[in-house]
């Protein structure tokens, strides 16, 4: 039987009953696709390349609990739920610490600076614990990985007035709750 002429519901059904040529078509059919997918939003090559092995893994581990109409969709929508999972984990307190450490001057070697940086990021994590899920989401986007408005709203499926608000309240919250912190690295955060 040939595998490639196969269509993807039948490939689902066969992979149901633990047909490994079924799966090893599936992930010929789409890995590339969801790899670009995961490239494209994180920009890391071995994060999207983990992130796309793991989608296969959970897909052939769970082959029997799945009730999936669309392979592609559900695929694509898993990748997306990795993503942001990976992001929550692993890309907040990385871009916290690279925008900041950019922002601090070069010459500012003395303990008292490094003191106030230090006090300026834990101040900033917790803040940001603070905020609803989806605002934190949206300013992290915006402010660490640099993504515009309109991309940030493709990437979350929402409008972009739902990103402007969401912007908006987190600046106001970490405008008030961050007031002590008279710097220009806030300078950068907050406008």
């Amino acid at each position: 039987m040939s595998y490639k002429l196969l269509e993807d519901a039948e490939l689902v059904h066969l992979l149901k009953r633990d047909d490994a040529d079924a799966f090893k078509q599936l992930y010929e059919r789409y890995w590339f696709r969801m790899y670009s997918l995961a490239l494209n939003k994180l920009r890391r090559r071995e994060v999207a390349e983990e992130l796309a092995q793991q989608l296969f893994a959970t897909l052939w581990q769970k082959r029997h609990a799945l009730e999936i109409q669309n392979i592609k969709a559900y695929l694509t929508q898993s990748l997306k739920n990795l993503i942001v999972d990976y992001i929550r984990k692993n890309i907040q307190e990385e871009h916290y610490l690279e925008h900041l450490r950019f922002y601090l001057p070069s010459d500012s070697a003395t303990t008292t600076m490094a003191v106030q940086y230090d006090e300026l990021f834990h101040a900033l994590e917790d803040a940001l614990l603070h905020l609803p899920e989806k605002t934190r989401q949206v300013f992290i986007m915006s402010r660490f990985e640099q993504l515009t408005i309109p991309e940030i709203a493709e990437q979350l499926e929402l409008s972009d007035k739902a990103i402007e608000y969401h912007l908006s309240r987190a600046l106001a919250f970490l405008r008030k709750n961050l007031r002590n912190f008279a710097s220009a690295w806030l300078f950068f955060l907050v406008q």
